[in-house]
């Protein structure tokens, strides 16, 4: 009796789910391990940039996804990434993320200002403050200056 065959029968006393899922998690631990780190982190760049733009309500189904927090999050990890990445694979194979990320801080800064300003114009109960957006900015603490809090290219 082969070894597929041994699997195949104590699947069928298990369930034949077990058998399928202990496969899919072999093959995708397989996947894994034969993928470079370097493929990994470019491709984590890209979702990160892809769930930003989402977050900030532009991906296919538009605001429903909006949440600036989430954003936030997403924006300042492909910073922080890409800090990583310069540094571990080089300039050049990062450049393609520098453009998105600009992008995408410059959408958020204009969303937090929209939410500022829809704030401001809400009901004299509410607080109306400009939130602070938590976003490191460079020669600054978090959100420190009062603004959106969010550094941007030309900004300094």
């Amino acid at each position: 009796m082969s070894d597929h065959t041994h699997e195949h029968d104590a699947g069928q006393e298990h369930g034949g789910g077990d058998v399928a899922r202990d496969e899919l998690i072999r093959e995708m631990a397989r996947r894994l391990a034969e993928t470079p780190v370097r493929d990994l982190l470019l491709q984590t760049l890209a979702t990160f940039i892809d769930l930003a733009g989402v977050r900030l309500g532009y991906g296919p189904e538009g605001p429903v996804h909006r949440d600036l927090q989430q954003a936030r999050l997403a924006i300042e990890s492909v910073r922080a990434l890409i800090g990583v990445a310069e540094a571990e694979i080089g300039v050049a194979q990062v450049k393609p993320f520098r453009e998105p990320l600009a992008q995408l801080q410059m959408l958020y800064a204009n969303e937090v200002d929209a939410a500022a300003a829809a704030a401001q114009q809400a009901p004299a109960a509410q607080e109306e403050t400009q939130p602070d957006s938590g976003l490191w900015t460079p020669g600054g603490e978090a959100g420190g200056d009062g603004g959106p809090g969010l550094w941007t290219p030309g900004s300094n």
